[in-house]
């Protein structure tokens, strides 16, 4: 068995994970949907440590784990915490400021995935907070009996937006 497909296998159960949530969103089964991601988390967490181990990082590998991480980690959680916002109101205004806020949450985060990518930051820190973070983050907090306020989950979708795109350094651990 080629050693290479290992952690590629890792890195590509991430992203079915984070397709998994997708679809338990859409048919309204909000709890497997945050198990889901923290899933994918798992699986993203071993990907790299796996890779390391075996000797076999390669730029493909860098690329894949950031494209499966955009499913898992930006439109995964925005779906999510869409999905348990959108139902408590009626009012339309208060609908489209969900959809920019969680639309906005997963575009930061892509564009956070393509900086980190291209940055040559050294001295073991990262630029901005990780999407792997703030998805898990709020799949948690999207667990029914945590009971979160949409409100609160909303404001908090926000700031993460903004701190996945910030300057802020955050140590590498």
């Amino acid at each position: 068995m080629n050693k290479e497909l290992i952690p590629n296998f890792l890195t590509l159960s991430n992203c079915l994970f984070g397709f998994l949530s997708i679809i338990t969103t859409a048919n309204g089964k909000l709890i497997y949907s945050s198990v889901f991601i923290i899933l994918a988390m798992l699986a993203d967490r071993y990907d790299g440590i796996v890779a390391r181990k075996l000797g076999v990082t390669s730029a493909i590998g860098k690329e894949l784990d950031s494209l499966c991480d955009a499913v898992s980690f930006g439109v995964a959680p925005a779906l999510l915490v869409y999905t348990k916002s959108i139902g408590v109101t009626d009012l339309v205004i208060a609908k489209a400021l969900i959809l920019i806020i969680c639309g906005a949450y997963a575009c930061c985060g892509v564009y956070r995935l393509a900086r980190f990518n291209v940055s040559t930051l050294t001295g073991g820190f990262y630029q901005g907070v990780p999407i792997t973070t703030c998805g898990c983050i709020l799949a948690i907090l999207s667990f029914s009996f945590i009971n979160v306020p949409s409100l609160a989950l909303l404001i908090l979708t926000a700031i993460f937006s903004y701190l996945m795109v910030s300057n802020i350094k955050i140590k590498k651990i």
